[in-house]
């Protein structure tokens, strides 16, 4: 099935899913999928230069079932000389303690053991494949999506990938058989509790005699959903800036977008600060857009709150008392820096020249060769993404909600950067990417806040 190969060879090369001198880890369940995606991925790596290693992870829910998988995927990798990476959870008691469903716990728990693999140059190649989109377009579509939601599943979302998404089942199995491959099978892809598998079963055998090739044209539809999604998702973007942790808006080009626009940058702009919004808020904000008071304001969910100010609309969190917003401040190195808001103190330069460091203040230890450009402080922006060490790497926006910090905090933290991104946070840590153990440091950063009137200091 030489075509098989040559269709995940273009999804990598062709289609921007891996640049040059980068590594792969196969997320290998053990399952046709998987081990076929595995086996095109090793040959292609062969041929084209870049490393694969395999990661499998135990959801702990079938017993001896899973152990038979986790054996299966051992033995596949050690015949091949292929380096493989071993994560387990306990996906019942997740769904319990976080209220989830069984198969969204699954999936947090299999992508958060994914993500803390590698680093940034690292790939996380997923084999979902035709079937697989199909399936997720008709559940968003039954959960009544957006047009995010139609889109499917994308070909690359961060560091994940899917080189086999354009693959059918049929394909697939054609080519685990002509290259006399074995799998094994999860039986809970036969249990009817599942509402994708009750879809598997029951609805898209019905849907694929009505249209013999359903997977392939669901798969091209939800493409071209997604570059309108894109589109419109760049155009919304351009109508939102982020100052000092608020969203503004010029009330007046709000106006002439389109309502789906207008709504989108609405909502772009809610999403970044870590709320989101229902239609009813929309249609709220959009009503104060157009209002004829000047200074009319709104309440919106997790202490958000909207104000006009005569022509802009601003999007935020209120200030408590006598507290100013955090704006952009570059740091010097070698000096303490007096930020605006009260108490709050910086210091950044040599490890020997800190004269102060008390044990409330938090302290990240840097390479300062690691360091890209000059360092400032600001609060959050968009695309923000952080990766302490031992941890996961995620967006910030999903740390912060991850370790409940309240949604009218989140726009007031310190967000420490380079010109490459996120170098630290206090509560979260410091970026893998720059942080070293305080023995191998040249450089630290310093960042705490004064006693005043009783507080604590952070």
């Amino acid at each position: 099935m030489g075509d098989l190969v040559e269709l995940v060879r273009r999804a990598l090369f062709e289609d921007g899913l891996l640049g040059d001198g980068e590594e792969i880890i196969v997320a290998l369940s053990g399952g046709a999928d998987s081990v076929c995606l595995a086996h095109i991925l090793l040959q292609l790596g062969e041929r084209c230069g870049f490393r694969v290693s395999c990661a499998h992870f135990d959801h702990r829910l079938r017993g001896e079932e899973s152990r038979r998988d986790a054996a299966f995927v051992a033995e596949w990798c050690r015949a091949r000389g292929v380096p493989l990476y071993i994560g387990s959870g306990d996906v019942a008691a997740h769904a319990r303690t976080g209220n989830l469903g069984i198969e969204e716990a699954g999936r947090h728990l299999r992508y958060e053991f994914l993500e803390s693999l590698g680093d940034e140059r690292t790939r996380i190649a997923t084999a979902h494949q035709a079937e697989d989109n199909a399936e997720t377009v008709l559940l968003n579509l039954v959960r009544g999506s957006g047009l995010r939601g139609l889109g499917g599943i994308p070909p690359r979302r961060g560091r994940i990938i899917r080189p086999l998404l354009a693959a059918t089942r049929e394909d697939i199995i054609a080519y685990l058989t002509e290259q006399g491959l074995t799998w094994v099978e999860d039986s809970t892809n036969r249990d009817g509790k599942y509402r994708r598998n009750r879809l598997r079963g029951e609805v898209i055998p019905i849907l694929r005699e009505m249209n013999p090739a359903f997977s392939e044209t669901v798969s091209r539809t939800a493409r071209l959903l997604r570059r309108d999604e894109e589109t419109l998702e760049e155009l919304a973007a351009g109508a939102v800036r982020f100052v000092s942790g608020a969203a503004v808006y010029d009330a007046g080009a709000m106006r002439e977008l389109a309502p789906a626009l207008a709504a989108r940058a609405l909502r772009r702009g809610a999403g970044e600060l870590g709320v989101n919004l229902n239609e009813a808020h929309v249609e709220a904000l959009l009503a104060l857009m157009s209002s004829d008071d000047p200074s009319a304001s709104l309440d919106l969910p997790g202490g958000l709150t909207a104000a006009r100010r005569y022509s802009r609309l601003v999007m935020g969190f209120p200030q408590t008392e006598g507290e100013t917003p955090l704006p952009d401040t570059e740091l010097p190195f070698g000096a303490w820096t007096e930020l605006t808001r009260p108490g709050l103190r910086v210091y950044w330069g040599p490890i020997g020249a800190a004269t102060k460091i008390n044990g409330k203040f938090t302290t990240w230890f840097f390479k300062k060769e690691r360091i890209c450009g000059s360092i400032c402080v600001s609060t959050r922006r968009p695309g923000d993404f952080l990766r302490p060490s031992g941890r996961p790497g995620k967006s910030l926006k999903k740390w912060l909600i991850d370790e409940k910090v309240l949604a009218g905090e989140r726009a007031k933290l310190p967000i420490f950067r380079d010109e490459a991104g996120v170098l630290a946070v206090p509560g979260l840590g410091a970026d893998v990417r720059a942080a070293v153990p305080p023995s191998e440091a040249d450089a630290v950063l310093i960042c705490g806040k004064e006693a005043m009137d009783g507080e604590d200091s952070f």
